[in-house]
């Protein structure tokens, strides 16, 4: 019987909201969608936490400084880390900003141990930060190492040495000991399924009101039962609280040499041709194993270029690796081969220097599948859901990404608000059609975000609004009590020397922001407006704008269709 895989996870903890503060004493917080996703320890200390809303976040902290979620930003400033534990180990797996794992027996022999590897890397790592340009920003950052027999075991054993290390300022590896992994998860709380391994939180949620609050609990259960419960998901609980991985591998022939190994005739010195090829070579990959009912979860991306030099990384996505995964995970490791000015090579703890694209191009990509498991079957929906028009679209996505950039073709993507400039935000086509699962939890909140508009939304949003002047039956401006009452029924809309009749309106609805800040505290008041144009003529011209109240004056904001 083959020996349990040991692995190692590298936790940095809140890495977006610490490179992202201005210095390591400022309550600094990352938000998207309106909620804090990660936090400083100045922040902490105010009691803000990740989950909380943003506003219940500014109420604890005045002073605290909001910046939005930038992945970009975040992949950057990580490859310092990367760097330096890549040489001291020759293969790791990067699967977000802050998070590294890597297979530990072979690094562990070398080092003496697995408290030894992850003292040894935790001083190389610091040392590269201290070299960097992130020194002064990366003060206090709380850095952890597990070590366990499966990848949920590491995860919460790094986040556990990671708090401890912020708490006594001294760092502490957690080791697992081999073989005692499902001992050592059995008391773990079933919370640690959500934060770890992608549980849906409704999930964990329904298992503690049946009662089942520790893993050793669902463990308990046969996996017979919990499959009875929750189909597929149950197995995957039972899996996961017995401390093995979360799916279970499968036996599938390897796509053929040219579908993974794309060789240049002459060296490439251009990045978005390498892209390009990428980008073939990854459909043509995950179509293999679509056809045999089968999703790649770890990919190693192989670029060699002319002079010898070579850089390889793991990618992991547990859900499996689509196509826009691999191209978006490729551009993300050439992007940091590229600025790091060198890169070690694999099976060697030699370095070599680069002298990057422009003097020595690549000559050779490949793809390897790491871990290949079976696809899940899902219940497709009878109405809704993707369709023909989507995957056309999704196609000539892609082939403007491949003539523009990625960066140039941009969708919007909901982020929460009542502002509608605020409500969306343009983001690259390629990283939104990564992110496609997490969009429909996110379209979800949109249709419950308390004080929101109602649909239709407006088909045109000004960036500047228009003065107009509403007046009621005679002739007076319309007015909003302290009760959010209107004095009386719209009549008249005048925009500049235009009038118009009010036919129907809806409203009024308010809005109050950050009430506790004089400063930056907002009140105002939306009305719906359908009216029609005052002309000789006999065509009417109908109007249906949204007119907005604030400091006294009356403005359109935005016009539907």
């Amino acid at each position: 019987m083959p020996a349990p895989r040991r692995l190692a996870v590298l936790r940095c903890l809140d890495w977006s909201a610490v490179v992202a503060a201005k210095n390591s004493t400022t309550p600094c917080a990352v938000v998207h969608a309106q909620r804090v996703i990660s936090r400083t320890p100045a922040a902490m200390r105010y009691g803000v936490q990740v989950g909380m809303r943003r506003r219940h976040a500014q109420a604890l902290c005045p002073d605290i400084e909001i910046v939005a979620h930038q992945p970009s930003r975040d992949r950057t400033t990580f490859d310092t880390v990367v760097r330096s534990v890549n040489e001291l180990v020759p293969l790791i797996e990067v699967g977000e900003p802050g998070l590294i794992v890597f297979a530990a027996r072979g690094p562990s022999r070398y080092m003496g141990g697995d408290g030894s590897m992850a003292s040894k890397i935790f001083e190389a790592l610091k040392t590269s930060v201290a070299d960097s340009r992130l020194a002064a920003s990366l003060v206090g950052l709380a850095v952890g190492v597990g070590v366990a027999d499966s990848r949920l075991a590491a995860q919460i054993a790094a986040h556990a040495s990671a708090v401890a290390s912020r708490t006594a300022n001294l760092f502490t590896p957690y080791v697992v000991e081999p073989d005692k992994t499902s001992e050592w998860l059995a008391p773990q709380s079933v919370r640690v399924l959500s934060e770890f391994a992608n549980i849906n939180r409704e999930t964990i949620s329904l298992l503690e009101r049946l009662g089942l609050n520790t893993l050793q609990d669902v463990c308990a259960l046969s996996e017979s039962v919990l499959a009875g419960r929750f189909g597929e998901l149950g197995v995957e609980l039972h899996r996961l609280a017995r401390g093995d991985e979360q799916y279970p591998l499968a036996v599938v022939p390897h796509p053929p040499e040219h579908l993974c190994i794309e060789k240049f005739d002459e060296p490439v010195s251009d990045q978005q041709i390498i892209i390009n090829s990428v980008q073939r070579m990854a459909g043509a990959f995950t179509e293999h194993y679509s056809v045999h009912g089968s999703v790649c979860v770890r990919i190693v991306i192989v670029f060699e270029s002319e002079a010898g030099n070579r850089s390889e990384r793991l990618w992991y996505r547990p859900q499996g690796l689509t196509t826009s995964a691999i191209i978006e995970n490729a551009k993300w490791q050439l992007e940091a081969w590229l600025s790091s000015g060198h890169e070690s090579h694999v099976g060697e703890n030699r370095v070599f220097e680069s002298h990057g694209l422009e003097s020595h191009g690549l000559v050779r990509v490949q793809l390897i599948a790491d871990e290949v498991r079976t696809d899940t079957a899902r219940q497709l929906r009878l109405w809704g859901g993707s369709t023909q028009t989507d995957e056309t679209a999704t196609q000539a996505i892609g082939r403007l990404s491949e003539l523009l950039g990625s960066s140039a073709v941009q969708v919007a993507k909901w982020q929460g608000g009542r502002d509608l400039l605020d409500s969306y935000e343009l983001v690259s086509a390629t990283h939104a059609q990564t992110t496609d699962s997490a969009n429909s939890g996110e379209q979800r909140s949109a249709q419950n975000w308390r004080g929101a508009l109602p649909n239709p939304s407006p088909s045109v949003v000004y960036a500047e609004p228009i003065q107009v002047q509403i007046n009621d039956h005679l002739g007076k401006l319309l007015s909003v009590s302290a009760r959010h009452e209107l004095s009386a029924s719209p009549v008249v809309v005048i925009i500049g020397s235009t009038h118009y009749k009010v036919n129907s309106w809806a409203g009024p609805w308010p809005v109050e922001e950050r009430w506790w800040d004089s400063a930056r505290s907002r009140r105002l008041v939306r009305l719906q407006l359908v009216c029609e144009k005052i002309t000789t003529d006999s065509a009417p011209q109908i109007l249906a704008m949204l007119a907005i109240l604030e400091h006294g004056e009356w403005t359109v904001a935005a016009l539907y269709n």
